[in-house]
């Protein structure tokens, strides 16, 4: 017997010098000419008295074998082909018998194979191999965690759509290869994964990339790339949410993030044309742009006519849902509340002001006037439709027999929302009336009326911890129409929506800080920049 080194293919292709497709135990070439394959010679071929092992003729086989072809060469072989793995595992046997007709001797041809290149008995070239997996980027790699992430949560208080519908659709920016975007939403990814953990949250937020993703915003901010304008505003605005749900020590910066998005979303101007990220990105911060405005004692930019009419003729012709519509139309005819903080700043230091009361009316009135509409309305239609529904309460059934259910976060948000801002607006009338000597009860009873109706929320938005923070400003509006019962339960719920942030926001939630931020907000007492309590326990300010 001698042993010589052989080509890859089998013998039937080598002799007509063509390609073989190696799909063993029998290639294409051989299954279309019913030749028995001689399968893959990596080794060597062996020649048996003068004989190579071409085609055999068939011959019955053992209990073991399996039938074979027959070439006119005289020389059969038994076609079993039995796989048999190694002790080890690692190592597969093929096997065949061949008998010469030219002598008395056989011999086994042996093929050693790696189980990792499967053959099959019956495949064919007809049948396609298996495709690859295709190798996914950084970028497409970070947008699967995202979305497992967004996922993972649903109905809970971790669900990161608490955050507002923009944040689905950020995955689908991540292809844009923004530093700033990657940045943060590894910063997202982590420590939302970190809060799912037995850990302390103290622990939650990762600092490492907290700085990263603040550096490449910093970066990004300085010399923003018109085609990443988007990308750097839902960076911001993630950045400035988790600031606020995981870490309140920085959110000091809170600040400069309501300035930084003021400055990138008002660069392209009223008609720059909105695609559903950059609307749904605005409205899902617009609270914290307003927020800052009023700390500042400025007007707010969105409040001029132009960008009115270009926000709701972009919220006119989306095709985002009833709630998310009447939301953002909400928020646009809300944009007034800085302006109505300042005139009250402006009566609190000259109650003589006529002129500025006046004003005041003149701006807060036809908002009021909204508001009741959209109560009369939008909550009619929805509370008639089972959006919102009032429900047994099991947690404070002595002080509220009923609570309120919502269909989902965006319907409550709403609810709660046009509650707030109804106390604000009403809260800034009072004062106006105050100096004009105006009697308007009414005021007073619509206050308490929308206060009930945030009180009613609680059940429901406990349930969204930890990331229904904002919910928190409407508690702390109610508390000034409560009596000392439904105070006790503000007080007791405030703590409650806030349990795990580390440090809490104003240290502790009692009368004297509840009622210097409400104040505040409604322009009755300064802000000031100070970290002594002193400023909010003797009534001289809210520290900011």
């Amino acid at each position: 017997m001698v042993g010589i080194p052989k080509s890859n293919r089998c013998t039937f292709c080598k002799l007509r010098k063509t390609k073989c497709d190696e799909n063993w135990p029998t290639c294409g070439a051989c299954t279309r000419a019913g030749k028995v394959c001689s399968g893959a010679r990596n080794n060597f071929k062996f020649v048996v008295n003068g004989c190579h092992n071409e085609a055999p003729t068939p011959k019955s086989s053992d209990s073991d074998d399996a039938s074979v072809s027959s070439s006119g060469d005289g020389s059969r072989a038994h076609g079993p082909v039995s796989r048999r793995a190694s002790p080890g595992g690692t190592i597969i046997v093929d096997m065949k018998e061949y008998t010469t007709a030219s002598g008395t001797g056989t011999f086994h041809r042996m093929r050693l194979t790696r189980p990792h290149r499967p053959r099959h008995l019956n495949c064919s070239r007809s049948t396609p191999s298996p495709s690859p997996s295709p190798v996914m980027s950084p970028s497409e790699l970070l947008s699967a965690r995202f979305v497992a992430c967004l996922e993972a949560a649903k109905g809970t208080g971790n669900d990161l759509l608490i955050w507002g519908p923009s944040i689905k659709l950020v995955p689908q920016r991540l292809g844009s290869e923004s530093p700033v975007l990657r940045h943060t939403v590894e910063l997202v990814v982590t420590t939302w994964s970190n809060s799912q953990r037995e850990l302390s949250p103290e622990t939650w937020l990762d600092l490492r990339l907290y700085t990263q993703a603040l550096g490449s915003l910093q970066k990004a901010l300085k010399e923003p790339e018109q085609s990443y304008v988007t990308d750097i505003i839902a960076a911001q605005a993630m950045l400035q949410k988790v600031e606020l749900a995981y870490d309140f020590e920085r959110g000091t910066n809170e600040e400069r993030h309501a300035q930084g998005l003021i400055a990138m979303i008002s660069r392209g101007g009223p008609w720059q044309g909105f695609n559903d990220l950059g609307l749904q990105l605005t409205f899902d911060i617009y609270y914290n742009m307003l927020q800052g405005d009023v700390r500042l004692g400025r007007d707010s930019v969105f409040m001029h006519h132009e960008w009115a009419m270009a926000f709701k003729q972009a919220i006119d012709s989306s095709t985002l849902r009833p709630a998310l519509k009447a939301m953002y139309r909400l928020w646009v005819e809300v944009t007034v509340w800085p302006t109505l903080a300042r005139l009250v700043r402006m009566l609190c230091q000259d109650r003589s002001d006529t002129m500025t009361a006046a004003e005041l009316v003149l701006r807060a009135t036809p908002v009021l006037d909204y508001l009741e509409n959209e109560n009369e309305t939008t909550f009619s239609s929805m509370m008639k439709s089972g959006d919102i529904v009032e429900v047994e309460n099991l947690l404070d059934p002595d002080l509220f027999p009923t609570c309120y259910q919502f269909r989902d976060i965006d319907t409550a948000k709403l609810f709660y929302t046009h509650a707030l801002f109804s106390i604000i607006i009403a809260r800034t009338l009072q004062e106006a009336n105050t100096v004009l000597e105006h009697y308007a009860p009414n005021l007073m009873k619509r206050c308490r009326e929308y206060s009930r109706r945030i009180w009613m929320s609680y059940p429901y938005m406990r349930t969204q911890r930890p990331l229904a923070i904002e919910y928190t400003a409407a508690l702390a509006f109610a508390y000034e129409s409560a009596n000392e019962e439904e105070r006790e339960f503000c007080v007791r719920s405030l703590e409650d929506m806030e349990y795990f942030r580390r440090p809490p926001p104003i240290g502790r939630w009692i009368e004297a800080t509840i009622m210097a931020n409400v104040k505040g907000y409604t322009g009755r007492v300064p802000f000031i920049k100070s970290q002594d309590v002193t400023v909010e326990l003797c009534g001289l300010g809210c520290r900011c």
